[in-house]
């Protein structure tokens, strides 16, 4: 069964970016980059959106992309699809033929996140929080404006399993579960 993590950086104030064509590695500190690429190479698939696929396009990453205009291997290793037409369950189905999907790593945007959470099927989430304050932005789900980026997923039946301080500036680093029945 496929596990998918959602790793996000997020300001103090609950926000993954001021506007679509900022990355986070515009803003967060160089520990939530480190631990960024952890993830991204420990997993055997990320999945994404045009906009942050475009944003750091490497064209040898498996990556599945989710986009309404485009569709199919448009890579040997990346595929694009339709999110409205597949759900969670069917990805490594999808892939399998390149490569296994285990650990899926979701890394956004916010419609990425609002369709694995609207399919109940992040397991795990990955949050660091930057002590930087955007003030508006792009919340990390549809609907959000802003506020404590912890009870964006508290709220939403994870639980913090825990807790680390990177660096010196404040940047917090959280692993979250979904709670049972969650």
């Amino acid at each position: 069964m496929t596990k998918f993590t959602l790793t996000v950086a997020t300001s103090a104030d609950g926000f993954i970016s001021r506007n679509t064509d900022e990355p986070p590695q515009a803003w967060a500190s160089a520990e939530e980059q480190a631990l960024f690429f952890r993830d991204v190479e420990s997993a055997d698939w990320a999945i994404m959106g045009r906009h942050t696929h475009e944003a750091a396009d490497r064209p040898l990453r498996r990556r599945i992309i989710f986009s309404t205009t485009k569709s199919g291997w448009q890579r040997p290793t990346q595929l694009w699809l339709n999110p409205g037409q597949t759900r969670p369950d069917e990805l490594a189905d999808l892939v399998g033929s390149v490569h296994p999907l285990g650990d899926g790593l979701i890394l956004g945007g916010t419609r990425v996140h609002d369709w694995f959470l609207a399919h109940n099927a992040i397991n795990r989430v990955h949050l660091t929080v930057e002590p930087v304050v955007f003030g508006a932005g792009l919340g990390i789900f549809s609907g959000s404006s802003g506020g404590d980026p912890i009870s964006e997923f508290t709220s939403r039946g994870f639980k913090v399993q825990s807790d680390v301080v990177l660096n010196a500036a404040g940047t917090r680093y959280l692993a979250l579960v979904r709670q049972e029945g969650g």
